[in-house]
């Protein structure tokens, strides 16, 4: 089973189970810009407390589930990982938090359909914010995919208030103008 058909297996195993849910990290940047390889797709599920042994009986022995919740130090978000048998591929279920970020980014996820799929993904803004908040170099350069495709419509006012509340508003500003550059 390849890393798309995983994705299609956990979208449609939360939504028979009536969650919240968005898909973000690499899936979302790449709806918004241009496609990479990963090995992984994350998930931020909008509630704690749903039934995980459930989804994992939902979606069967091809998904090898880590009974150990952990921690997300970068997000402060608490996360199980799955592992898709036979293959390198995982999905990790993020819990959403109660940072007003995340709240926000939640609230304004939307949409849209993924190789076939309907799925919540948050807005091209969130992508950039929240990919500026992790700063690891695929992050920066996801950045920058999404700015260059989307400059003309994305909402610069809330990036930059935003960057600014994060701490990141040096940071967008260097992003905004080197992804502008490589359009021109």
């Amino acid at each position: 089973m390849n890393l798309q058909q995983s994705v299609s297996r956990i979208i449609a195993a939360l939504n028979e189970a009536g969650l919240d849910y968005m898909l973000v990290g690499s899936f979302s940047s790449m709806y918004y810009s241009f496609p990479r390889s990963t090995t992984d797709a994350d998930f931020v599920i909008g509630t704690a407390d749903f039934d995980i042994q459930s989804l994992s009986n939902s979606l069967g022995s091809e998904f090898k589930f880590d009974p150990q919740l952990s921690f997300e130090t970068i997000g402060g978000s608490i996360k199980n990982e799955i592992q898709i048998v036979g293959s390198p591929f995982r999905i990790e279920l993020f819990r959403l938090t109660d940072q007003a970020f995340d709240q926000v980014r939640f609230e304004r996820r939307q949409k849209v359909t993924i190789a076939g799929d309907e799925v919540w993904i948050p807005t091209p803004e969130d992508v950039i914010l929240q990919k500026l908040i992790w700063s690891r170099p695929q992050d920066k350069n996801d950045v920058l995919g999404v700015i260059a495709v989307n400059y003309q419509e994305l909402d610069q006012r809330y990036l930059q208030e935003w960057a600014e509340k994060l701490g990141l508003a040096e940071e967008f500003t260097s992003a905004w103008a080197l992804a502008i550059e490589s359009v021109k």
